[in-house]
């Protein structure tokens, strides 16, 4: 060691030191250098510790890295495609869906499947085809889906912790992966990662700007306007307090940060799977691939370029076409027909008020007849009826005076008007109602004397055994004398004006009767009773009559093949017309065009009953038209056995004998033939009422009246006795109200019923198309023909609600959604056919005209795109966001609508524009965030209206409410177990917070039995299939209808259809629930979609990956740790930039098919351990 000759410290003044001190102090000096240099080398293997942990610390960060890359690497080639979705494993469960049987450390990983292939409606539903698992692992672990069967043992670890989702929360696990060092068996790398799909979380940002102008809060209501936050947790509120428009709600980075405006920061850690702050989607076609397309650009078509019927049909069922887009766009339009501004006389009396919205009929046929809306302002005839009765009338006979027995004929008509805008017939035009025969002897006898057979034919018709007479026996205007204005929803009777009259003084030959409102019981129209050879009835003073009627052989006309009449030649007219049925005409009862038009029918038998008019067919504009098409082997007659339960007889007992005295005193009841609507209370079948009755389906023909298609249709036919005018389907009020919903009587029964919504502006949500009454009809302009041969007809069965709603229709078996009828008729389950074809094709932008005055600012199309498109105003969903690529916002709006119409390429291309934030993927299983979708409306605006349909903006407080009628009269519906409650038949229902939760859980529990849903119209429809349960409904129906759910339960306790009823039923489950399905009153499922519509799909395209790295050492010991989160998002570009986003899916290049549309990375963060 090399010494160093040390200077004295100080070489100043000179100092004695004592002996011995020169030692102590180089002692001491060797002491501090010792120790200098153990701390020196201390310091060196600090360092080097130091740098070797350093160096372990950047593996695991590289490892992180590697595993955040690998999951990308997973999302781009499992999730890019857009024909994938995306499903979480608490899905799983097994026969208790209140809960998974996945392990709870397990449920939060995400899976993904194949969607289901574009093809047919009815096309079956594949089986789930599973991809993979999105966690970390081995290739043929997360191909495996049986994966999460059991918990997770060795080399796993928790990647998500209670540090994260709280003590109450459920942590994540997922598989580890080892790298070795050169082979060695210890030291080494491991990583890991989760995904974690946003799309089912609830998004949490700033609720969309209060509306307060009409045409806004309707918008409002069907526009998913936000989450609801404050109704979140059960035990703890954390965001009670939070105004849902607060502006920081918007700049959240992360969930993590919602904590600082919770009640208590620790309270949100247990909705770490529940919400999110970044979620983003695209509008893509899950099915087909490529964008949905934009109904509200393709409905904005002038009329004359609208959709055509047979092109644009969505389905087709035996070679006939079903709903289609004509249907669609004729509902659309219809607010383009609106009027304001009249000022009439309600028929019932009382004047609108000047403002109010209401329809108005053409006011000549002719106009009529150019009216592509003119069959959805028709009026409803709810019940044709026909009371008869006997009277005594003095006349001269042989040159005396005898009292000679006539009959009496009184037809009433109940019209009703189920929409929630009032509709005006303009004075000068009016309906006319066609009587036809009605297949019925009376048997009457003479106390002590004969018995004569007297069929109503011969005395109706003046049929004899040489003169069919007339078949058509008398006809009934109504309008002619009083004009028809009628209230939204509102019902009234209709009967002969004035005292009783002879047919023979009746104009037009017995076809000018005219009518007025109520029901006149001192009128009439009385012809001679005669027996089949023509004889009359001459009554002493002191003769008794008894009498019965039976049921006979007679047709309305007849052929030398089929029907009958009095006739000996056994032809009457050119047809065999129909067992018995009445035509409906604007103007009169036949004629030229500027005179009459027919539109209308109710019939049993009707002779073209097997073939619906087809949209380029005219039957005839003179008599007789073209034949009929149905088999004379298929024809009906009353006296059939079989049809003994139809055509009952009102024999003896159910009569009473009747004094000359009394009949020569006032014209005595003693039979009523109805052909009526079911209600809740008075349908004979107790079938449900309203579900399968479209107010708009005016035409109606009674097959076979067999019990299955009594059972189906939404009329009766019925016969029954008269002892007096007390009759409940005779009341009527003071103002000539009639009675519907909850019966045809005051006791039961409403005057008020509306059960379908017209627009007042451009329909924003699909759903809201339930009110459409789109049912197949291949026509929406009336046809002149002869008589009503050219009326529209449906496609069977009717349906009130066809969109949006999925109930299974109960005369097809649970595994079927079309079939046939008798006469080879098509079948079809309306709703699940249409909404298999709408859902995940279609969607609405809401860049449509704002130029009504219902509007705060009215603007044109145009501007409403340029706002749009420059970030100037938003859209009516305020989750749709411009997304324009770089485009040049200026010119996009002028290219999509370069006029006053769109392009065609705007319905296509237009979704490619668009970002939805917050969209909501139905595979979700949290509650609390379905319970957060659900209440979008809390607390929001909402239009209410008056009895004239007059609207104003009613606030609400701290209830969500439901979005059925868009226009509801302002009564909240209550007492729902009593059908005579009038607000649930006209007013509107709101959920309380449980309310929402239980309807929240109740969704979890379907989706879980029913998941993954393939596709989004596989969510809103019902599982065909045969399992009854899943078949029956659809999964937001099922969860209204499940037991225990409290929105429908004073329905189901004592309103809805009897075990015995449903049981006649091909597929009884399709029975079951309310009667009045259909009503305000009852909440369904499109009721509920209806808001949220706009913001839902069947995949998620964004998604948070949490990735996890570390450094063991040769002890396997692990030195460092790193964990790292980023949150991706699918963009439109696809990963091989030479297809366009909008591009036809079927011609992009293999790649991007197998890859899709590239994810980016939108933000990333390294994690503190403290939350790891």
């Amino acid at each position: 060691m090399k010494t160093h000759n040390l200077k004295p410290l100080s070489m100043g003044l000179a100092v004695p030191y004592p002996r011995g001190f020169s030692l102590i102090i180089t002692l001491m000096m060797m002491v501090l250098l010792a120790t200098l240099a153990l701390g020196l080398l201390g310091l060196s293997t600090i360092s080097l510790r130091s740098s070797t942990q350093g160096q372990a610390q950047q593996m695991a960060r590289a490892n992180a890295r590697l595993a955040l890359m690998l999951a990308l690497n997973d999302l781009q080639k499992q999730l890019g495609p857009d024909t994938r979705i995306s499903a979480p494993a608490d899905q799983i469960s097994a026969s208790s869906p209140d809960q998974s049987t996945v392990p709870v450390s397990q449920r939060n990983w995400v899976r993904v499947f194949k969607a289901w292939p574009a093809g047919k409606p009815g096309d079956p539903r594949p089986a789930p085809e599973f991809q993979q698992w999105l966690v970390s692992g081995a290739p043929e672990q997360i191909v495996n889906p049986k994966l999460v069967d059991a918990p997770l043992g060795g080399g796993s670890l928790e990647i998500v912790t209670t540090n994260s989702v709280g003590a109450t929360g459920q942590p994540v696990r997922v598989p580890v992966i080892a790298r070795k060092d050169d082979g060695s068996a210890l030291a080494g790398d491991r990583f890991a990662w989760w995904v974690s799909d946003l799309g089912t979380k609830a998004q949490i940002a700033p609720t969309a700007k209060t509306p307060t102008a009409i045409a806004e809060v309707r918008a409002d209501q069907q526009a998913a306007p936000g989450y609801a936050l404050k109704p979140v947790g059960t035990n703890t509120k954390p965001f009670a307090a939070v105004d849902p428009q607060a502006p920081t709600l918007g700049r959240l980075p992360t969930w993590q940060s919602c904590a600082l405006l919770a009640d208590k920061p620790e309270n949100v850690r247990g909705f770490f799977h529940d919400f999110t702050t970044c979620n983003r989607g695209l509008l893509t076609n899950v099915r087909a691939g490529g964008f949905r397309k934009d109904l509200s650009m393709e409905l904005e078509r002038p009329a004359g370029s609208g959709p055509d019927p047979a092109a644009t049909a969505l389905y087709q069922v035996g070679g006939e076409t079903g709903i289609n887009l004509q249907e669609l766009w004729t509902y659309y339009n219809l607010y383009k027909n609106l009027k304001r501004g009249g000022s009439f006389t309600y028929t019932t009396g009382g004047t609108m008020p000047s403002g109010s919205p209401y329809l108005q009929i053409g006011a000549t046929p002719t106009e009529c007849a150019n009216d592509e809306t003119f069959y959805l302002k028709q009026p409803v005839i709810t019940s044709y009826q026909m009371a008869l009765s006997f009277r005594t009338m003095p006349v001269t006979s042989g040159g005396a005076t005898v009292n000679r027995l006539h009959l009496y004929a009184d037809p009433i008509i109940t019209i009703w008007n189920p929409l929630d805008v009032p509709v005006v017939l303009p004075s000068g035009n009016y309906l006319t109602v066609k009587y036809w025969q009605i297949p019925y002897d009376m048997v009457i006898r003479k106390a002590g004397g004969a018995t004569l057979t007297c069929p109503l034919a011969a005395c109706l018709s003046g049929a004899t055994s040489t003169s069919d007479g007339d078949s058509n026996f008398l006809s009934m205007r109504m309008g002619k004398l009083q004009q028809i204005v009628l209230k939204p929803g509102e019902v009234i009777k209709m009967s002969q004006v004035g005292p009783a009259i002879s047919k023979a003084s009746v104009g037009g030959s017995g076809h000018q009767l005219d009518a007025n409102k109520g029901f006149n019981y001192g009128g009439g129209v009385y012809m001679p009773v005669r027996d089949r050879a023509g004889q009359t009835i001459d009554l002493a003073v002191n003769d008794t009559i008894s009498y019965e009627l039976k049921s006979n052989e007679f047709t309305a006309g007849a052929t030398k093949s089929s029907g009958h009449t009095i006739s000996s030649t056994g032809v009457s007219h050119t047809r065999h017309f129909s067992l018995t049925h009445h035509e409906v005409y604007v103007g009169e009862d036949r004629g030229p065009s500027s005179e009459s038009l027919g539109y209308g029918n109710m019939s049993v038998d009707w002779d073209f009953g097997d073939k619906r008019v087809k949209p380029a067919e005219n039957r005839g504009t003179s008599e007789p038209g073209v034949p009929g098409t149905k088999k004379p082997a298929d024809r009906l007659y009353a006296n059939d056995s079989k049809l003994k339960d139809v055509f009952r007889s009102i024999n003896g007992s159910d009569t009473r004998d009747l004094p000359a005295s009394a009949l020569a005193a006032s014209k005595q009841p003693f039979a009523l033939f109805s052909f009526s609507a079911k209600t809740e209370k008075s349908g004979a079948r107790g079938t449900r009422s309203l579900a399968r009755f479209n107010p708009k389906a005016l035409h109606v023909d009674f097959y076979d009246l067999t019990a299955q298609e009594r059972d189906l249709l939404p009329y009766e036919y019925s016969v029954e006795p008269l002892l007096s005018w007390k009759n409940n389907k005779l009341e009527v009020s003071p103002s000539g109200n009639a009675y519907f919903g909850g019966g045809e009587d005051a006791t039961n029964g409403c005057s008020t019923v509306i059960t379908h919504s017209i627009p007042r502006e451009s329909v924003i949500s699909l759903a809201a198309f339930q009110h459409s009454f789109a049912n197949g009809f291949d026509t929406q302009k009336a046809k002149h023909g002869y008589a009503t041969l050219n009326a529209r007809e449906p496609m069977l069965p009717q349906i009130a609600h066809a969109i949006g709603n999925s109930t299974a229709c109960p005369v097809l078996p649970a595994a079927k959604a079309e079939g046939t009828l008798s006469g080879n008729r098509p079948l079809a389950d309306h709703s699940y056919l249409a909404n298999q074809a709408l859902w995940d094709e279609w969607f609405c932008s809401g860049i449509t005209p704002q130029t009504s005055d219902t509007y705060g600012r009215p603007r044109s199309q145009l501007t409403v795109a340029q706002e749009f498109f420059t970030n100037t105003t938003k859209l009516p969903v305020a989750a749709y966001k411009a997304e324009l690529r770089g485009k040049e916002a200026s010119k996009l709006a002028g290219t999509y609508i370069p006029g006053a119409t769109p392009s065609p390429n705007a319905t296509k291309e237009i979704a490619s524009l668009i970002r939805v934030d917050g969209m909501f993927n139905v595979n979700s299983t949290s509650v609390e965030a379905w319970k957060s979708l659900l209440g979008a409306l809390r607390g929001r605006p909402v239009l209410v209206a008056d009895i004239h349909g007059k609207e104003t903006v009613k606030s609400e407080n701290d209830t969500t409410p439901v979005a059925g009628l868009r226009s509801p009269q302002d009564l909240l519906a209550k007492n729902l177990g009593d059908a005579s409650s009038p607000e649930q038949w006209s007013g509107r229902r709101t959920l309380t917070d449980d309310e929402i939760s239980a309807l929240a859980r109740d969704i979890v529990i379907e989706v879980r039995k029913r998941g993954p849903f393939l596709s989004l119209a596989d969510f809103v429809n019902r599982r065909v299939g045969n399992d009854d349960n899943l078949a029956r409904c659809g999964a937001i129906q099922a969860a209204l209808e499940s037991e225990g759910n409290p929105v429908n339960a004073e329905f189901r306790k004592s309103r809805s259809v009897n075990g015995d009823v449903s049981g006649r039923f091909v597929f009884p489950k399709a029975e079951d629930g309310p009667i009045s399905t259909g009503c305000p009153g009852v909440v369904s499922q499109a009721d509920i979609l209806t808001p949220i519509a706009p913001v839902l799909s069947a995949r998620s395209d964004s998604f948070v990956v949490r990735a996890y790295g570390d450094r063991t050492d040769a002890d396997g010991k692990v030195i460092a740790r790193a964990w790292c989160e980023a949150v991706v998002q699918r963009s439109p570009e696809f990963i091989d930039p030479t297809d366009t986003v909008e591009k036809d899916y079927a011609a992009i290049t293999p790649l991007n098919r197998k890859f899709g549309r590239r994810f980016e990375v939108v933000s990333f963060r390294w994690i503190d351990p403290r939350e790891a």
